[in-house]
């Protein structure tokens, strides 16, 4: 009881003390293009709310008004800086309520999001205990990165007011001074939660570029249908090296979740497969896991040789979930490779064509590494692979359902036909009639003939015609 009232007074202190509180930074794009700053307040100035903001103390950049919108408590206001300098310190004031609230605050800036080496931290589960999530803040807010990664349960219940004042007060050290991008869990997923943090596209599911790898965000609450077909278009349409998808409730765990996320195998994790995505990143069950490497076309039972994107390698699952919620205990499973429970976070490091997660404990103590690496010249940047020979290679997986990848090559600029047939010879899909640059390509078929329909269980011939030349593959359909 006395803790309590403790806390209660330190609250209603800090909202006596500062006009302006729940300061905290999203993106509607990459860290440089679209950064945004939100605070609350609990009225609104009688001018109009401003932020005066630049590289030095002068805040040459001037003052801007800007936007606000009701809270759950009085007004969030926003503003979104234009295209900025990397690596930047930004110095700004915050004018509401009537006063330019408190001194000068900084802010650090990312590396420029065209470069090729970068870092990120992906965690999340703060719920529940305060103690441990403010432990957890200040260690994050002393890491150096470019953004962060925050997989979901915020709070312990999304719609408890007190539960989100309790997590900002806990956490601003580092909510301050931290990009993050967000993902849902389910306890407080919800129109607070939807209300609070700036994100790309809809706030719900979205993705982002930086460097050389695609992040793709997904709502594991709802509208798993409308998202997958979401995500094979982000998937199909990518040419970066590197795909990180990252959401709340992962798919293979221990314990009472172990089947939360099972049924959508077949959608989801399917194209995690088909297209070679690099990094599964989850939370929800209050540990660390690094599974083995998992490839459901190849086997739902055992692990495959290796981490990878190419046909046959397997999907990294990192599961880093606890940043205060009550620690789950380790399990047994054909799909883990580390199991550890403790408080913990896992920091990526990309330099160009190579990827090393090192997870860490929140006094720094390393738990766990891992790197993947990628030939320069591989299937990632197509347009560098120039191949000596005209050449069509073997679908995979094959036998398939519902998809497969069919990849080919070219030696030179080249009008390119790719066609499936079936025994008889018939028509059944043009996957391709257009001209083509040199080097790797790869196209996806779904069992869906150019009607729309599903192709019968069988045998399909994929015939790839050069000019005059053409290659054939046999390929068996398995519904």
């Amino acid at each position: 009881m006395r803790s309590t009232y403790f806390l209660l007074v330190m609250f209603l202190s800090n909202q006596f003390l500062f006009s302006q509180d729940h300061i905290h930074w999203g993106s509607t794009g990459d860290p440089l293009n679209g950064l945004t700053i939100t605070w609350h307040a609990s009225s609104l100035s009688s001018t109009g709310d401003q932020i005066k903001w630049g590289y030095t103390t002068a805040y040459e950049q001037g003052a801007f008004s800007v936007d606000h919108r009701n809270d759950y408590s009085g007004y969030l206001f926003d503003y979104t800086f234009p295209p900025l300098n990397a690596n930047a310190t930004i110095h700004y004031k915050i004018y509401t309520e009537d006063d330019w609230c408190h001194a000068t605050r900084t802010f650090q800036t990312s590396t420029d999001p065209s470069s090729t080496q970068f870092s990120f931290i992906a965690g999340g589960d703060s719920r529940s205990n305060l103690s441990d999530w403010q432990t957890a803040a200040n260690w994050l807010a002393s890491e150096s990165t470019d953004f962060h990664l925050f997989m979901g349960d915020h709070v312990n219940s999304g719609t408890a007011t007190t539960d989100w004042n309790y997590w900002y007060n806990n956490g601003v050290n580092f909510l301050e001074g931290n990009l993050l991008y967000h993902t849902a869990g389910n306890h407080e997923y919800g129109s607070i939660y939807l209300n609070q943090f700036v994100m790309p596209a809809n706030e719900k599911w979205y993705s982002f570029e930086f460097g050389n790898a695609l992040f793709i965000c997904l709502l594991s609450e709802e509208d798993f249908a409308t998202q997958h077909i979401w995500l094979l278009d982000q998937l199909s349409s990518t040419a970066k090296t590197w795909k990180i998808v990252f959401f709340h409730k992962p798919f293979f765990t221990t314990g009472s979740h172990v089947d939360d996320m099972t049924a959508y195998r077949d959608t989801w994790w399917q194209a995690f497969d088909d297209y070679g995505v690099d990094v599964v990143l989850g939370a929800h069950v209050h540990y660390y896991l690094r599974s083995k490497p998992i490839n459901l076309n190849v086997s739902s039972t055992a692990a495959v040789a290796e981490y990878g994107s190419e046909p046959g390698e397997g999907r990294l699952q990192i599961i880093s979930g606890s940043y205060g919620a009550p620690l789950y205990d380790v399990g047994t499973g054909w799909f883990i490779e580390e199991n550890i429970s403790t408080m913990n976070y896992a920091k990526f490091e990309i330099n160009d064509n190579v990827l090393t997660m090192n997870a860490y404990n929140m006094v720094g103590s390393l738990l766990d590494n891992v790197t993947l690496s990628k030939n320069p010249a591989g299937i990632h940047e197509p347009e560098a692979t120039i191949i000596s020979e005209f050449r069509l290679s073997q679908n995979y997986p094959n036998p398939f359902n519902p998809t497969t990848t069919i990849r080919y090559s070219l030696n030179q600029t080249s009008a390119i036909n790719l066609s499936i047939y079936d025994v008889t010879g018939r028509l059944i899909k043009m996957l391709g009639n257009t001209q083509q640059s040199p080097g790797a390509h790869s196209v996806h078929w779904n069992g869906i003939d150019d009607q729309g329909s599903p192709v019968n269980t069988g045998v399909y011939f994929c015939r790839l015609e050069v000019g005059a030349l053409s290659q054939t593959i046999k390929m068996l359909y398995l519904r």
